[in-house]
């Protein structure tokens, strides 16, 4: 009898459980409230435990992530802006890929180095399409498809004119919430909360995905100026102790003074790189790209595609010129085995006869300056003259040869394609932009371009010859008055081997 109660006493003891870790069902002999504890066995009793502190490192990583992007320069702009508009509202909208893209397009705009030293101004701004703050209360918002990297001057002459509502990025009015109002007061880590609260659960993805953020010169200097003192590493002390956030507050000049005399040094020295700015049509070319692309408006994706299409023309040209300019503009004529003039200035002016120098210069800097202002206007989203444009640019260029000029390659030039099919993949791949700009343009037609491809072949032809011939200088020997040139010679490298799809020529004549 009393067996049977013990037996009774055991089975009414225990549970039905299903286990938080693996959800495998199983029997508890203790009664467990808390369903976070329900575990089968130790194994997953430890996974959850692992598992709770790697979740509880991701929050502490993005906790930091959002502390450093208020300090950074990109959330400064970010913060700049919505002061600026009044509001965070600026952001909806925002995922966690267009999030990467504003970063992004910042990157690129600090890129252009376009600080004017002599004018103390920036030579280019971020300019946007639809008003930062509309007249019906909408605000533009801060987002890539509203933003672009223009010259300063129209920029500031543009203001806040109303543009097309097809092109652009705005938020109306009636989406704008009053708690997502800012003030010019407001400090960045306050504004920062409000966005961190609007995008929410994006906002987290794009910190959490972010490579370590970058903090700005200030809060760099800042915390090292902290660390230092706080640490005992000083060579000299600072007349007083600070905290960090009082350190935050002194401007850069006087954090750089500071951390010199934590160095021990008398001087401030810092390093300033010489950075150039990007030329004008550099920039447009990949802001009108970038919005041939992503540009909501139809008609000013094909505004962009067009003078997209003119620039690379102009920008070839200017890239012939072996000057100052020439260099700036490079990127449009990017030979690496070739060399190429493919265009040439039509003499509209005086056909008769050549032009003066100063006529040709005057009329290309017009044409410039034109196709230049007409690119802030199709990105701004404003109509463009086509048939007007390409028209001025016919009137002045025209095509002096669509076949380049093959160099022979090196030995190590060779080496690092590997094969004849690659080099000449690599001078297609050269040339090919090249050909289709003027194909875009009217200059040359697709047949043109067929012939051009075969001239590619021939070209590369003579340079194997031209090499050949300079390489065989290597093995002259003058023997008793005769000249032998192959004393030596145990045949052509792999570099100076024609490739099978060029005919092998006749033997040279010794």
């Amino acid at each position: 009898m009393l067996t049977n109660t013990k037996a009774k006493k055991a089975k009414s003891t225990e549970y039905d459980y299903i286990c938080y870790c693996c959800k495998d069902p199983y029997k508890g002999k203790r009664e467990q409230a808390d369903k976070s504890k329900r575990f089968c066995k130790d194994a997953c009793r430890q996974a959850k435990a692992r598992s709770a502190k790697k979740a509880e490192k991701k929050v502490s990583r993005i906790e930091e992530q959002f502390i450093r992007w208020y300090k950074s320069t990109h959330g400064k702009y970010v913060f700049d802006y919505c002061r600026d508009a009044g509001t965070v509202g600026v952001l909806l909208g925002h995922t966690t890929a267009s999030l990467f893209e504003l970063k992004s397009f910042n990157d690129s705009f600090y890129k252009c180095h376009g600080w004017n030293k002599d004018e103390k101004k920036s030579v280019f701004h971020r300019s946007h399409i639809q008003a930062h703050k509309g007249t019906d209360g909408s605000v533009g918002a801060l987002h890539p498809v509203n933003l672009f990297i223009g010259e300063s001057t129209p920029n500031q002459e543009y203001g806040n004119r109303a543009v097309s509502a097809d092109a652009g990025l705005k938020i109306p009015a009636s989406k704008l919430k009053s708690a997502w109002k800012v003030s010019k007061t407001d400090t960045n880590k306050a504004v920062a909360q409000k966005i961190r609260k609007l995008l929410g659960a994006e906002f987290t993805e794009y910190l959490s995905q972010s490579a370590a953020i970058a903090m700005n010169q200030v809060n760099t200097l800042a915390q090292r100026i902290y660390n230092r003192q706080q640490k005992g590493k000083a060579v000299q002390e600072l007349d007083q102790r600070y905290t960090k956030e009082t350190l935050e507050t002194f401007p850069l000049e006087e954090l750089q003074a500071f951390d010199a005399y934590q160095r021990g040094e008398d001087s401030v020295s810092v390093f300033q790189p010489e950075l150039y700015t990007r030329a004008a049509l550099c920039v447009y070319l990949d802001e009108l790209e970038r919005m041939a692309n992503t540009s909501p408006s139809e008609r000013q994706r094909d505004n962009c595609r067009f003078m997209a299409g003119l620039v690379r023309v102009l920008g070839m040209f200017i890239a012939q010129a072996e000057n100052e300019q020439g260099i700036a503009h490079r990127s449009f004529l990017p030979l690496g085995d070739m060399e190429w003039k493919p265009l040439a200035h039509l003499n509209w002016q005086q056909p008769w006869g050549k032009p003066a120098k100063r006529l040709i210069d005057a009329d290309l800097e017009f044409l410039t300056k034109n196709l230049t202002a007409q690119c802030f206007h199709a990105l701004a989203g404003a109509d463009i003259p086509q048939g007007l444009l390409r028209a001025r640019l016919l009137k002045r260029l025209d095509v002096a040869t669509l076949v380049p000029t093959v160099l022979a390659p090196e030995d190590w030039r060779f080496k690092a394609f590997g094969s004849w099919d690659k080099f000449i993949e690599g001078l297609y791949a050269d040339a090919e932009p090249v050909w289709q700009a003027l194909l875009h343009t009217g200059l040359c037609t697709a047949e043109d371009i067929e012939a051009a491809r075969t001239g590619v072949l021939e070209s590369l032809h003579t340079a194997i010859e031209r090499g050949r011939k300079q390489y065989m200088k290597l093995f002259r020997q003058e023997r008793q008055g005769t000249v032998h040139l192959t004393w030596g010679f145990k045949g052509y490298p792999a570099y100076l081997e024609f490739p099978p799809v060029v005919a092998e020529p006749l033997p040279l004549a010794a």
